[in-house]
């Protein structure tokens, strides 16, 4: 099943359904890429997304100051914020490259476009794009399965 496509999202509901047909796609071995503005909902989309994954929500936090965190549940996932990385150095020096294609598990990047160029050739990935709408809690999503 593909996620390909343009959403309407306009309530904290519709996200985690948005986030729930995310997850029915995931098997363990994918890279979903977010980016949006600061405050469009890529750390509450994580959350949903991890919790359709059986994690619970309260282990979900941005890893904005840590670079990356482990979560481990019935599939592990790296959850990778980009924001404050600095250089490509940084990222081999936490070793994203390689935990980049380890099997059986999920990377979840936010601000993953500061750095396309380290994860431009990883397959089957997920790159969503969340921007404000309209309305204060409207957002429009543009998602797309690469394989």
């Amino acid at each position: 099943m593909s996620v390909t496509g343009s959403y309407v999202i306009n309530s904290e509901a519709e996200m985690e359904d948005f986030a729930k047909k995310v997850a029915g796609t995931v098997k363990g071995g994918e890279l979903i890429t977010l980016d949006g503005e600061l405050g469009s909902g890529k750390t509450f989309f994580v959350g949903a997304l991890c919790e359709h994954l059986g994690i619970k929500r309260t282990m979900i936090c941005s890893p904005t100051y840590t670079i990356m965190r482990e979560i481990k549940g019935h599939v592990k996932i790296y959850h990778w914020d980009f924001y404050r990385v600095k250089s490509i150095d940084e990222l081999i020096a936490v070793d994203f490259l390689e935990l980049l294609n380890e099997k059986n598990t999920v990377n979840i990047i936010e601000w993953a476009s500061l750095f396309k160029e380290s994860w431009e050739n990883c397959f089957p990935r997920i790159e969503i794009k969340i921007e404000f709408g309209e309305k204060d809690e409207q957002r429009r999503i543009r998602a797309e399965s690469k394989s």
